[in-house]
């Protein structure tokens, strides 16, 4: 590890179970991978890349101020570099046409070490307007 001032440490500079550490707290960890994929630093990559087997996409990325930046993004930056590990990928129904649509340019229609596939669908309460999960 380099000299490390007191005064200023940077993640770099951290090994790398303290990065696995702090990158595990990062919740959705679909924010993680689209903040560090691709960005020209190999290591953090490495990490990030190295635990991609579960995907989760029901987090509200599609509410994100820059919803349509994030998910261009993922599917051209990321989905192509980690869907030969997926084994789990969780997904509202309304994400199916991406999923697909990616399947058919990227992977030949397959993502070829999937073994659980969860699909959720997402409503509402007509009273009371609250999202719920079926």
């Amino acid at each position: 590890m380099k000299y490390l001032s007191k005064d200023n440490v940077q993640l770099l500079d951290l090994p790398d179970e303290i990065i696995l550490t702090i990158m595990n707290k990062v919740k959705p960890r679909v924010l993680l991978l689209c903040s560090i994929i691709a960005i020209g630093n190999n290591r953090l990559e490495q990490l990030a890349l190295d635990k991609c087997q579960a995907i989760d996409l029901t987090c509200n990325y599609f509410q994100l101020q820059d919803q349509s930046l994030f998910q261009r993004r993922f599917y051209s930056h990321v989905m192509p570099r980690i869907f030969n590990n997926i084994q789990s990928l969780t997904l509202y129904i309304q994400h199916l046409p991406d999923i697909v649509s990616f399947a058919e340019k990227n992977s030949d229609r397959i993502f070829p070490n999937l073994t659980h596939l969860k699909i959720m669908v997402f409503k509402r309460n007509p009273k009371t307007s609250t999202s719920y999960i079926l």
